[in-house]
């Protein structure tokens, strides 16, 4: 789904729970970051990787300098062992190469393991950040309902209050009916207050998982049955970063291994440029370490203490995976069963007050039916309310488990 600008946004009508998960996947900050991320680890491994390459630079310097011909095997009767100062002029390219280096070589299989970590942790990033804000638009959508029932039930109250102010002044209702309607339709009033205040308070945190102002109401979430969903980002993450550790291990080890380098230069040479000689170097260098005081061995155990805190960590993920999808599918189980008790409750409580008030109206119901009606009504609206978008929360959660938050959407409403 291609993103839409704000303002086409805000025009195209209520947001919808698929434009606000691609909002928050191109908008949200801590995605952004973990692009980055990956851009500064694909600098890294280009790094490592650039010096197993050919390396060339250019070598200019001129010197003013005396000499001990003593030092260097000659000497002169007569003459002074001392000879100078002279001057020098060396321009020349030098390049270089490593020929043979094992640990190198696994630096730069190190270094691309990281980079590929790094981009399934855009992967985990992404779905951590829809798995809130699906738990947030749904958080928000059940508000959003309670202020719509809320305010459907305060026309109720309003209406019946109405109806037994008029009974009272023909004498047909006495005032305990009417403070007793008067009560129910002030506690209509503060169960709007809250669903309003409760709606207001989530949607700038909605706002600030999507990177994005959130303006109008929001569009109905239809959600569907989740099926096994690939493994999750941050597991595969974990375990390219075992896959890394391991390398970093070898690393360590291969120090210890032979290194080949060869070098070569030509240039001039001489006292200055226009007194220089054509010279040129060629030659390779073998390193065996011999003795490095315990440093190698350091990083040896450095690299493994480091790989067996990769393995723990990657176990941890997957056992709270596993724990997450147990407790989600308990609970979405549970949810399930409770929306269909509390949808027929909450049809139930409709039909005894509409029924509450036809006997009222006809003389055969005190307003103590209606108000205890109404009350009973509003519990059962909320109950319903409640089990029907926490079980969608549930779901959510169940998708984000098994590595897939998109799999719990069925196809939304793009009112």
């Amino acid at each position: 789904m291609a993103i839409l600008p704000l303002f086409l946004l805000a025009a195209a009508g209520p947001l919808t729970l698929d434009a606000a998960l691609e909002l928050a996947s191109q908008q949200n900050p801590g995605v952004q970051a973990a692009r980055l991320r990956v851009l500064e680890r694909e600098a890294m491994a280009v790094s490592a990787k650039a010096a197993y390459l050919p390396q060339a630079e250019i070598v200019v310097s001129g010197t003013r300098q005396t000499s001990n011909l003593q030092g260097i095997g000659l000497a002169f009767p007569g003459l002074s062992d001392r000879i100078g100062p002279y001057r020098t002029f060396n321009a020349r390219p030098v390049v270089t190469q490593k020929v043979l280096d094992y640990s190198l070589v696994s630096a730069i299989r190190a270094a691309r393991l990281q980079t590929s970590a790094a981009k399934l942790d855009v992967e985990a990033v992404r779905e951590e950040t829809q798995a809130a804000v699906v738990t947030l638009y749904l958080q928000t959508f059940q508000a959003q309902s309670r202020v719509r029932a809320a305010k459907a039930r305060l026309a109720v109250a309003d209406a019946m209050l109405g109806q037994v102010e008029e009974k009272e002044k023909g004498g047909a209702a006495s005032q305990l009916d009417v403070a007793r309607n008067r009560q129910q339709r002030e506690a209509e009033q503060v169960s709007l207050i809250h669903a309003e205040q409760e709606m207001a308070l989530l949607r700038p945190a909605l706002a600030e998982m999507l990177g994005a102002p959130v303006e109008g109401d929001l569009a109905e979430p239809r959600l569907g049955m989740v099926l096994e969903g690939a493994e999750r980002a941050d597991i595969r993450a974990a375990t390219e970063r075992v896959k890394a550790a391991a390398e970093e291990v070898q690393r360590a080890r291969r120090q210890r291994w032979p290194q080949l380098a060869a070098s070569g230069d030509y240039g001039v040479l001489g006292a200055g440029p226009d007194r220089a000689t054509s010279t040129y170097a060629v030659g390779a260098t073998l390193l065996i370490p011999v003795w490095t005081s315990g440093r190698l061995e350091a990083e040896m155990r450095a690299a493994e203490q480091r790989l067996a805190q990769a393995k723990e960590e990657e176990r941890r993920l997957r056992l709270a995976a596993a724990r997450m999808e147990a407790q989600a599918r308990i609970a979405h189980e549970g949810q399930a069963r409770a929306a269909v008790a509390a949808g027929a409750s909450a049809t139930a409580a409709r039909k005894v007050l509409e029924l509450a008030r036809l006997r009222y109206e006809s003389g055969m119901a005190t307003a103590v039916d209606t108000a205890t009606a109404q009350g009973a009504l509003a519990a059962a609206e909320e109950q319903e309310i409640r089990a029907r978008y926490e079980g969608a929360i549930a779901l959510a959660r169940l998708a984000f488990a098994r590595g897939d938050v998109k799999a719990a959407l069925a196809a939304n409403s793009g009112r």
